[in-house]
């Protein structure tokens, strides 16, 4: 797993404190902070875990002449633990690794997940979970 981010420098967030209570396969941060109040002043310190799992890309794979989307099916533990299906059905994805770009991530995702070769990248939205 890669090394800590960088938090951006911000006036509504005070961080106190960051520790790592677990480092696996994915990472548990804890952050101690406080924040600025709508009434001025700050808050009382405020403890949160931060699940991170890195930065990842999706790809909705469409094909126009056919008018028709690429899926994937994959085995998700987490779906099934939660009440889910075993086998979901997703777009292609995957983490970046560090020194890669987001389009060469899309495309060896793409590829490894379905055999598809990406002819152009659209970039749809950017979004965070």
């Amino acid at each position: 797993m890669s090394n800590r981010l960088q938090i951006p420098r911000n006036d509504e967030i005070e961080i106190l404190n960051v520790e790592t209570p677990f480092e696996g396969y994915f990472r548990v941060d804890r952050y101690r902070f406080r924040h600025r109040l709508y009434r001025g002043g700050w808050s009382a310190e405020v403890s949160r875990e931060v699940f991170e799992r890195g930065h990842a890309v999706g790809v909705l794979l469409y094909d126009p002449p056919l008018d028709r989307v690429v899926l994937v099916e994959q085995i998700r533990l987490p779906s099934l633990i939660g009440g889910g299906p075993a086998r979901t059905l997703e777009i292609a994805a995957g983490i970046i690794d560090p020194g890669e770009t987001i389009a060469r991530v899309a495309r060896r995702e793409a590829h490894e997940e379905t055999g598809l070769n990406i002819l152009a990248l659209k970039k749809i939205c950017r979004y965070f979970a």
